[in-house]
């Protein structure tokens, strides 16, 4: 009968038991043993490596930005690291290796988020908005595509201690016990070792006390007549008293966190709670400090007039069925303001946190499209708040009940699909190209070698080549002996520039102690060529037409003649006539014209075509059955445009004259010829290395 009678009472945790073990399989579902994404999570299973190792993480990382940085909890932040080691102890007696652990503890930590996300919407709500939100948690997609296993990074952690901290903090002001404090303060402690803007929560906390004390004084009944009073809440009456204490509790747990600090950086002044709450404000004021900033597609600008933009800030709950998605999208919004509504009549500091939250995700959404998983988790308690509201007041009519309790489990079934759907699709990345790369590094390479490329591969030059690696996707100041603006700008003119000697002199900025310097050309440059140019060069190809990049055009079609033989592929308005030499012909309406330039294979190594007016002739008078057969004339112009033609020939590359003698088309386009200073060693269609000599 006691089981009985806590079923009855308790029962949300059967529910919410089903929707972590949901959560999890949908994120452990593609999971391949020991493999894991590229990129941060390659960083972060690096330093988990070492602690398993050695028992203890470096005193200095050596291989990042070498001459290296020093490892401390700001820009190292260790938990995930541990905890991942303890998981590790226990499974490898399975025969797991330490990167199939990962995998599957990335599938955990993520499916964990569930559980703060339930207890924040309770506390804001009930049990209907917690489960509603942990449902939505496990689910959105815009939060499922960073924390599934494979992805063995910190977002996991990262979403799981920003919700805890923000219901151990918000149920800190309402208890006002010293165990809620103890217990917020340890709560942050974690995060401190988890993400070194681990005060954004405690950030939004405070804003939320600042705004109570000003509705409450703003809204207190003695300002009101007699006809408004009825639409204020009952008790409003502004103490000064309270917001003091409300006040001292945050002060309280600042300083908590302030020696909880000192102990965590062993004293080091250098590091305190007063540099990390700089830190946040610093990036949420400008980003783009550090320049690699503007680079990366995800921090690119939010347009706030978007209305899909909206729906992706919101989770992303997107099914292709317009009439589903509007429903769901307006319904979101609903619940939004009844639960502003709601709770506003019942608890007016629970609706300054409400009304907090909401502005704090309206301004972390308009600071780029990656943040926009931030503001997802924000939207979604929010969402769910309205949601439990809204179930709990239409208990009192049959029909606005069964319609509420219907809409919500609309949203859910199409969320759990959706994340389902989601998760088949989600798994690491196989790249045998890289691969073959990274493994050639590593045992084909003295040890201490130092490798150079743009920043992207630099976690993967480290974690999976063990090599020194100019720069890569951490941000790097003080602590480093260039800044990651140096560094970038640096990468860029190394490849940007025509000038081979200004690449040797930069690299060599940089080689230090290292016996030899290797130097990474892949194919993922050519559509990321504007940032290198720009970093480079000072040329921004979005504005200046000086600028022109390359153009990458994919294969779309091919023709073949009687015996089956492919003689000619369609890329976009660009034909190539495959005979002993591949000839590119631009079409456009009836007009025809070929290219002044052509860059091919032969026996594996790459050729130069010039066409001259001879040549020109030569080839107009070969290729004319093929103005019948694709409906045009040739004209007399060649058009100003390089054409590279791999032999894979899954895509070709048009190379603008400004592009065409830089260092990065020498490396990859024409395999090292014309660099005196650079002699590749290993190459595939992607990937090509070089030494510098």
């Amino acid at each position: 009968m006691k089981l009985v009678g806590f079923l009855k009472e308790k029962w949300w945790l059967i529910a919410l038991i089903f929707i972590f073990l949901f959560s999890y399989y949908i994120r452990s579902l593609n999971i391949v043993e020991d493999r894991i994404l590229s990129f941060d999570p390659t960083f972060q299973y690096r330093f988990t490596k070492y602690f398993v190792d050695w028992n203890h993480i470096p005193v200095w990382d050596e291989l990042s930005y070498y001459v290296g940085r020093e490892t401390t909890v700001s820009n190292y932040p260790p938990f995930m690291w541990y905890l991942t080691s303890i998981i590790y102890s226990i499974l490898s007696q399975f025969g797991l290796s330490l990167m199939t652990v990962a995998s599957y503890a990335s599938a955990l930590y993520g499916a964990m988020i569930v559980i703060p996300a339930f207890f924040l919407g309770k506390e804001l709500s009930n049990e209907y908005g917690g489960l509603m939100s942990a449902t939505l948690f496990a689910t959105a997609p815009q939060i499922l595509i960073r924390t599934f296993g494979s992805s063995y990074d910190s977002d996991q952690m990262v979403l799981f201690f920003m919700i805890l901290t923000l219901y151990l903090g918000l149920r800190a002001l309402r208890k006002r016990t010293v165990s809620s404090i103890c217990i917020a303060i340890t709560g942050f402690t974690a995060y401190m070792l988890t993400w070194w803007m681990f005060l954004y929560p405690f950030v939004i906390i405070g804003a939320s006390v600042v705004f109570y004390l000003i509705l409450s004084f703003l809204l207190n009944k003695k300002w009101f007549s007699g006809k408004l009073k009825f639409m204020l809440p009952d008790k409003i009456e502004f103490s000064l008293k309270e917001g003091l204490t409300q006040i001292k509790i945050l002060i309280t747990v600042f300083i908590g966190l302030f020696f909880t600090n000192l102990i965590v950086m062993n004293f080091n002044l250098r590091n305190t709670v007063f540099e990390a709450l700089n830190a946040l404000v610093g990036f949420a004021g400008r980003a783009e400090a550090w320049i690699v900033n503007i680079s990366i597609a995800e921090l690119q600008p939010f347009n706030i007039f978007d209305l899909g933009g909206w729906i992706l800030a919101m989770g992303r709950f997107v099914t292709g069925l317009d009439i589903i998605d509007n429903i769901i999208f307006f319904s979101f919004i609903f619940a939004l303001i009844f639960g502003v509504i709601k709770s506003f009549k019942k608890n007016l500091f629970l609706t300054s946190f409400i009304i907090t939250l909401l502005g704090i995700a309206v301004i972390t959404t308009t600071r780029g499209i990656r943040f926009t998983e931030f503001s997802s988790a924000f939207f979604i308690v929010l969402v769910s708040v309205g949601f439990g509201s809204l179930i709990e007041w239409s208990k009192k009519d049959k029909l606005l009940k069964t319609s509420s309790v219907g809409l919500c489990l609309l949203i859910v079934v199409v969320a759990i699909l959706l994340g389902y759907q989601l998760g088949k699709g989600l798994g690491p990345d196989i790249n045998p190209n890289w691969d073959n790369g990274w493994d050639f590094l590593k045992t084909q390479t003295p040890e201490l070698s130092l490798v150079g490329t743009w920043w992207d591969p630099g976690h993967m030059v480290t974690g999976l080549a063990e090599r020194r690696v100019i720069g890569d996707g951490a941000h790097c100041a003080w602590d480093c002996l260039y800044t990651i603006n140096d560094r970038i700008t640096d990468l860029g003119k190394i490849m940007a520039t025509d000038d081979e000697n200004e690449s040797i002199n930069l690299i060599r900025k940089y080689q230090g102690t290292s016996p030899k310097v290797y130097w990474i050309a892949s194919d993922d440059l050519i559509g990321k060529f504007q940032w290198i140019q720009y970093f480079g060069e000072g040329c921004d190809a979005r504005y200046e037409q000086r600028c022109p990049l390359y153009m990458q055009m994919g294969q779309e079609s091919v023709s073949t003649d009687a015996q089956g033989n492919i003689i000619l592929r369609k890329y976009s308005d660009i034909y190539v006539f495959l005979g002993n030499i591949p000839i590119p012909i631009y079409v456009q309406g009836i007009n025809g014209a070929l290219f002044d330039e052509i860059i091919y294979y032969e026996a594996g190594q790459p050729k130069v075509l010039k066409i001259g007016e001879q040549d020109k002739v030569d080839l107009i008078n070969a290729l004319e059955p093929l103005e019948r057969q694709l409906n045009f004339r040739f004209t007399n112009r060649t058009i100003e445009l390089t054409v590279w033609i791999p032999q894979h020939y899954s895509y070709i590359v048009l190379i603008p004259r400004n592009q065409r003698d830089n260092v990065f088309t020498k490396m990859f386009f024409l395999e090292g010829q014309g660099l005196e200073h650079f002699k590749q060693v290993f190459r595939n269609e992607q990937f090509k290395l070089y030494e510098v000599i």
